[in-house]
């Protein structure tokens, strides 16, 4: 009898392997389509009609490892086009295939929740992704994601209590979040406690500076419904909010050595920057103005703020030179109501940058009417997309350009670009407009793109001639120089060389350019025009303005 059974045990273990084979190759071939969908530039319609091809083929969860991933992406792009229940149907169907993965649950909640749909689902839903969540010890910040999520439910639904509860907790869990801060100062006013909404969303309407109409609309009609003794409270408290912000402003500016600037682009944009005054002599070459010294514009990276160029700022001017950092528009203490962050500044990037262009073109304007300052002697150290700004500074005025004699923006003559954001041919014909050997770029070593522009840059040949450095690590835009003392001398000193020419000199060519200790001789020298780029390989480690 067991000889019987040998060939039918082997019949069924052939059957098994047969399809293990198939399940193996379905497997690769979603895989495949999956690929082949993300790889392929489409339009987000051609790739959600693709996805729901792919999902059709593909249908089984135990064959498509990609299935729940597929059915999320058409989720989220139903949920974008006001889709509201075709995207809850794709959310379902992620969740039927990974029932117990609390992020899908999260995002399914939430989604009712938002929309004012199917309340008990969402509660029935995020409560599972809370405990799963929590026995599975998810990091503290992840919880409180959930939590919200299950907090602004159990509000839409109207259990105010437990949405307060779960609300406050959820903003312990993830301190400092927008989304959940409001969804607790919404249910706070809901339940009647209007102090603590107008707190909490006065301080979201400071954090983003003001320009939130849609908080200040909030605040000022919770105001109201205290009636005129209370709506005028609150008005004071928002007054005497954005006053502090300005306070703060300044005496963070007046802590680095620097006084608070206030400019108006020219389309009426107000900015914000800090002027360094030269905190050692001033230094002046034969070619400059009698009393006048030379200046410098320094450029912070797209989503950062004046505050990242300070240190290279208070060095230059310990050398003796004005240096002005200013907060792009979008940015910092430049923010307005129609651009309120570096987001909306990255969505509608042509404009944006067309606005920057006239940010810099009043920033390089407020250097040149310093008394002090030679408007023939300003330079621009620009890093990432302060980089871009700086190159674009050397294009001809726009038609809007003042005409008056005295009027015409300066030009900078020389600049150091930092990690420089955007391919080389968008910099080459803008840096061949100055004088060879005018310009200085560095990159770190693992910056990829930037790394590549300065290679591009730098080849010979290149009619600007820039010298340029390659910093061994992964830093990049001004923590280049951040922590490196030899690089801080470095970039001052060919600014100097750049902008104070020696008596009876070019200005192409001077001392201080690299310390005694990195010299080479200027056939071998990387600052050589004909020279290769140097690699450091050491340690991985906006006048419209006045002052206030």
């Amino acid at each position: 009898m067991s000889r019987r059974r040998g060939p039918a045990v082997a019949a069924v273990l052939m059957l098994v392997a047969q399809a293990l084979a198939c399940e193996k190759e379905t497997q690769r071939a979603a895989r495949k389509a999956f690929q082949e969908i993300l790889a392929r530039d489409r339009q987000t319609a051609e790739q959600a009609a693709a996805l729901e091809t792919f999902v059709q083929d593909f249908p089984e969860p135990k064959t498509n490892p990609y299935l729940v991933r597929a059915c999320s992406m058409l989720a989220d792009y139903h949920a974008r086009a006001g889709r509201a229940d075709i995207a809850a149907s794709w959310y379902e169907r992620a969740i039927r295939a990974d029932p117990e993965d609390p992020d899908l649950l999260n995002a399914l909640g939430f989604h009712y929740a938002r929309n004012g749909m199917n309340l008990d689902r969402a509660v029935s839903v995020l409560e599972e992704a809370v405990r799963l969540a929590e026995k599975r010890r998810l990091a503290s910040r992840r919880q409180g994601f959930i939590k919200d999520s299950l907090g602004w439910a159990y509000r839409m639904r109207g259990d105010l209590p437990l949405a307060v509860a779960l609300l406050e907790e959820s903003s312990r869990l993830a301190p400092g979040t927008p989304i959940i801060r409001q969804h607790l100062a919404d249910a706070y006013h809901a339940i009647g406690e209007r102090d603590k909404a107008v707190s909490v969303y006065l301080d979201l309407y400071l954090a983003g500076r003001g320009t939130d109409p849609g908080l200040r609309g909030t605040l000022r009609a919770i105001g109201r419904e205290g009636g005129p003794v209370y709506a005028r409270q609150v008005g004071r408290r928002i007054a005497e909010g954005l006053g502090a912000i300005q306070e703060s402003d300044r005496k963070e500016a007046e802590a680095s050595g620097a006084s608070l600037m206030h400019l108006v682009s020219a389309d009426g944009h107000r900015l914000v920057g800090s002027l360094f005054p030269p905190r050692d002599r001033s230094v002046r070459g034969s070619g400059s103005a009698p009393g006048r010294t030379a200046a410098v514009l320094l450029l912070h990276p797209l989503g950062s703020s004046r505050a990242s160029c300070a240190p290279e700022a208070g060095a230059l001017a310990a050398r003796g030179l004005y240096a002005l950092t200013l907060d792009v528009r979008g940015h910092g203490g430049s923010v307005s109501e129609s651009l309120p962050d570096a987001h909306a500044f990255s969505a509608r990037l042509a404009d944006s940058l067309r606005g920057a262009d006239a940010d810099v073109r009043a920033a390089l304007q407020c250097l040149a009417r310093q008394p002090r300052v030679d408007a023939g002697r300003i330079g621009i150290v620009g890093a990432g997309l302060g980089a871009f700004l700086a190159a674009r500074a050397l294009q001809a005025d726009p038609p809007s350009a003042p005409a008056r004699p005295g009027s015409a923006f300066p030009r900078p003559v020389a600049l150091v670009l930092l990690s420089p954001w955007g391919r080389a041919d968008a910099y080459t014909d803008l840096l061949g407009r100055l004088a060879p050997g005018s310009v200085l770029l560095l990159a770190g070593s693992e910056e990829g793109a930037p790394l590549a522009t300065v290679k591009a840059l730098a080849a010979p040949g290149s009619v600007a001639a820039p010298r340029s450095l390659v910093v061994d690590g992964h830093e990049a835009h001004f923590d280049l120089v951040a922590r490196r003392p030899d690089l801080v001398d470095v970039v001052a000193g060919f600014l100097v060389e750049r902008l104070v020419p020696a008596a009876g000199s070019t200005g192409v060519r001077g001392p201080g350019y690299l310390r005694p200790d990195a010299r080479r001789s200027d056939r071998d020298s990387p600052g050589s025009p004909s020279g290769p780029r140097r690699d450091i390989r050491r340690d991985r480690r906006g006048c419209a303005g006045r002052p206030d």
